[in-house]
């Protein structure tokens, strides 16, 4: 082989590396002249799922992040400024889905929360009206609390019915008054 292929060689690498990273380089740069739809449509998605898994209500500062997030990748987007849009839009992704997570695991411990109240709270009916059918209980006694205790046995039935909606701050507070008004009664009530 001649000595010029020997010399020419090493000086071939050279820019074929060269033109190799300016390709690469513009590749990145292709990539980034465009908005990120792709992302931006996925992020809008996970906040989506986030918002329907209650995170408004149980996960308000990862779902808030995530908006926020989102705003910020649609201002970016205006501004044409792709990688930050793509950026946030990936953020906003990851801040939507551990809203979500967290949102359904709050939800799951309200759920046993009010149930674990209105089980409680429904003993305690019981035991009063069983306290206001003993023979200490007048008969005026029974007139007055019998409807309380109805009523009491109603809300209870309006708090379970909040929890079979999936309304679990409503049956909270629902049973919270029926704790309170059952507390009310239960002082009226003869010992036995």
């Amino acid at each position: 082989m001649p000595a010029i292929y020997f010399l020419a060689m090493p000086r071939v690498r050279s820019i074929a590396r060269s033109v190799a990273a300016m390709l690469v380089g513009a590749a990145v740069l292709v990539a980034c002249a465009e908005p990120p739809t792709r992302e931006i449509s996925q992020a809008q998605g996970a906040l989506d799922a986030a918002r329907a898994a209650g995170a408004e209500a149980y996960a308000r500062s990862e779902y808030q992040a995530a908006d926020a997030a989102l705003k910020k990748a649609h201002a970016a987007v205006a501004e044409r400024d792709y990688r930050q849009a793509l950026s946030f839009a990936l953020d906003a992704r990851e801040q939507a889905r551990t809203a979500a997570r967290e949102a359904s695991a709050a939800r799951a411990r309200a759920a046993t929360a009010v149930a674990l109240a209105i089980q409680t709270a429904a003993r305690g009916v019981e035991t009063a009206r069983t306290r206001l059918a003993g023979p200490s209980a007048t008969r005026e006694l029974r007139a007055r609390l019998g409807p309380a205790l109805d009523e009491l046995t109603t809300q209870l039935q309006e708090a379970r019915s909040a929890v079979a909606a999936g309304d679990y701050a409503r049956a909270a507070e629902r049973t919270r008054a029926i704790e309170e008004r059952l507390a009310a009664v239960t002082a009226d009530l003869p010992r036995r």
